[in-house]
């Protein structure tokens, strides 16, 4: 029995003077009558008083003689909704029972006894992008003297992250995508660790003040070129954002997840991948020394329609390593001035731009072709081999254009094909042990919310 209640009761055997002296105690102007083991077996009030003192009845009587034993009760943990009812009906006060009918609680229209605070867990995930052009250009080395601009998207594509945080120091991590499990006694010990993945490199950029259990898992697999592990680290740092109270903004989830990629995990690329995660849609982002800034494109519904409809992925099936892509791609610049190819890139990503938003979409496809010649020329890791016949062999069964989405070197193709030679196309690449999907726009960038632990 709650200690602010105790005022309230009165045993059933004592005499009707000590419930009128704890009537007059309450608030309410009920005497709660319990039996010798604390069950409540009926209630007083002062009404039920006057009547039983003007028939006749002494003040020295048993209480049990003249309570109420048809009361309202309800058990503990009636929802708010349903007392809220009562209360408007015209009760003034409802007793809560446990199974027992001991009194556990009492409610009345100015006080509900608060709920218990359950633990709760935030949940995350953060889509992947497709890039247009101008790939290369969001790399700091080049864009911090020249300027860097890229044209992506987000699409259906997701990672998703489950935190659930702890009373003790210790810290779970777990990724589902590559088997990997890793523990630590406490942040202390895996700040020390030499040995970070990713999502452990992520935590020590954010250095939370509690233990938790992390777990992530992802819709696309590993090396695809859609920019996944960017995915990733964006949907854990928008993970632990959700239970912060001053939040990061958006811009600030993004370079937190660069931050952790890129330079505390060590794997080359550019910035685009962490603002196309973060913020979603369709954007054509900037880059240079002092401020990237991220321009969302609004299309009208036609357009983006008909762009899904001409828009098809194909995994190569072949796995790729974009940080040492990146890295063969620098020495490859330091080696030969690229800087001619990556201007034309820019400005070939400027000229899609506005394709794309004024519906001019053959005419897009025909551009992502020349986006390809320009980011093949760039390195010789970017294709060869079969990743060039795989391509050559969708242009020849009808596509209009296509790139190698990411670093390049394996995973996913992007290609526009017009509808009626979508069958074509799909039967060469399946020839070749292709898999192919079609694209889902994602409007938004990375979600997060809380739910209880269940």
């Amino acid at each position: 029995m709650k200690d602010h209640i105790r005022d309230l009761v009165v045993k059933h055997d004592r005499p009707v003077l000590d419930a009128i002296a704890t009537i007059e105690r309450g608030p309410t102007q009920i005497a709660l009558v319990v039996d010798g083991n604390d069950v409540l077996v009926g209630v007083l009030t002062n009404g039920d008083l006057r009547r039983f003192l003007v028939g006749g009845g002494q003040t020295s009587t048993p209480i049990r003689e003249c309570m109420n034993r048809n009361f309202h009760a309800l058990p503990h943990g009636t929802t708010r909704e349903e007392l809220l009812k009562l209360f408007d009906l015209g009760y003034n006060a409802v007793p809560l029972l446990d199974p027992d009918g001991k009194l556990v609680e009492f409610a009345t229209p100015d006080f509900f006894p608060p709920a218990k605070e359950e633990a709760v867990l935030s949940r995350a995930r953060a889509p992947v992008r497709i890039s247009f052009s101008g790939g290369g250009t969001d790399l700091t080395y080049y864009f911090m003297k020249n300027g860097g601009v890229v044209l992506n998207t987000s699409i259906a594509l997701y990672s998703h992250a489950t935190l659930i945080p702890s009373s003790k120091s210790e810290i779970n991590i777990v990724s589902h995508d590559i088997d990997r499990h890793e523990h630590y006694p406490s942040l202390r010990s895996l700040l020390d660790s030499p040995e970070k993945g990713l999502l452990s490199s992520v935590v020590s950029v954010i250095r939370p003040d509690f233990g938790f259990d992390l777990f992530v898992h992802s819709d696309f697999p590993v090396g695809s070129g859609l920019g996944g592990s960017s995915a990733v680290a964006t949907s854990v740092v928008a993970a632990f954002n959700e239970l912060r109270l001053d939040k990061w903004s958006t811009y600030e989830i993004a370079e937190l997840s660069f931050q952790a990629e890129r330079l505390c995990f060590a794997v080359s690329g550019g910035w685009q991948d962490q603002y196309a995660s973060a913020f979603g849609g369709f954007n054509l982002i900037e880059f240079d020394g002092r401020r990237n800034l991220v321009h969302s494109l609004r299309l009208e519904d036609g357009i983006r329609n008909e762009f899904e409809e001409c828009l098809m992925l194909c995994n190569t099936g072949i796995e790729h390593n974009s940080g040492e892509i990146h890295e063969q791609q620098r020495e490859d610049f330091k080696k030969t001035d690229r800087n001619q190819q990556m201007l034309e890139m820019a400005d070939l990503c400027r000229k899609m731009h506005k394709q794309l938003i004024r519906g001019d979409l053959n005419d897009f496809g025909k551009s992502l072709h020349e986006a390809w010649v320009i980011k093949h020329g760039l390195s010789s890791a970017i294709g060869g081999g079969v990743l060039d016949q795989i391509y050559q062999a969708a242009l020849d069964a009808g596509a209009l254009g296509g790139k190698l989405l990411g670093a390049g070197g394996g995973g996913f193709f992007l290609f526009y094909v017009q509808p009626r030679h979508r069958a074509a196309v799909c039967n060469r690449l399946k020839a070749m042990g292709c898999t192919l999907s079609t694209v889902r726009f994602e409007e938004e960038g990375v979600t997060s919310w809380r739910t209880k632990v269940a």
